[in-house]
């Protein structure tokens, strides 16, 4: 791949500015589906507490939604936290990512309305899939960089894991849609591969710059 002309490069503080501004924006739709439910419980003179216990769906869904998302963007951060400039391919891979996390709200609105309907679960474990791929390219777009600036370079093993257990879930629902969301409960092992991977990988890393 022919490296970019680094005069066409930019600082990373606009990227980051606009990123904050979106994600902010992205978890606040998160909640609108939410409150729209409480006018709709009142006219059927329903219970406060009906309006969670008949919503478990929706509520769980905005959840998980909300803390992925949030760590996508601590995620985001750390990756960018070490780069003194940007490519304009950089740029764009960032666009479609932030495409990611603007579109999520609506797959998330749809797990609330169609509980069971095979699609929905694809639909939204996929779009969880790209988001976490999109971020582990990043990551390494960005280590690839500040090697060559000798710069350290951020470790991309978390974001890669996330994105490989995103990948297990969604080969999953593919072939057995009937376990629905749980399969998600993967995702707590990230931490326990990150740990396991880190060190094999920066050794890897360390030999290849060798």
């Amino acid at each position: 791949m022919t490296e970019e002309p680094r005069g066409d490069w930019l600082g990373p503080e606009r990227l980051l500015a606009f990123s904050d501004g979106v994600v902010a924006i992205a978890l606040t739709l998160l909640v609108l589906p939410l409150a729209e439910l409480v006018p709709e419980a009142g006219e059927a003179t329903r219970s406060g507490l009906s309006v969670i216990t008949e919503n478990l769906a929706p509520i769980g869904s905005f959840v998980l939604s909300f803390v992925v998302i949030a760590r996508f963007w601590a995620a985001h951060h750390r990756v960018f936290n070490a780069a003194t400039r940007v490519s304009p391919r950089l740029v764009w891979v960032n666009t479609v990512w932030l495409f990611t996390i603007v579109v999520l709200p609506f797959p998330t609105e749809m797990v609330g309305a169609f509980e069971d309907d095979p699609f929905t679960l694809r639909f939204y474990v996929f779009t969880l899939f790209v988001s976490s791929a999109l971020l582990s390219v990043m990551t390494i777009m960005v280590r690839r960089s500040l090697e060559s600036e000798d710069h350290r370079a951020p470790r991309h093993v978390a974001t890669g894991s996330t994105a490989s257990l995103f990948l297990l879930v969604f080969l999953v629902t593919l072939v057995a849609p009937q376990l629905g969301y749980w399969p998600l409960l993967l995702l707590l092992a990230t931490n326990p591969v990150e740990r396991l991977l880190g060190p094999v990988i920066d050794r890897r890393l360390n030999r290849a710059r060798g």
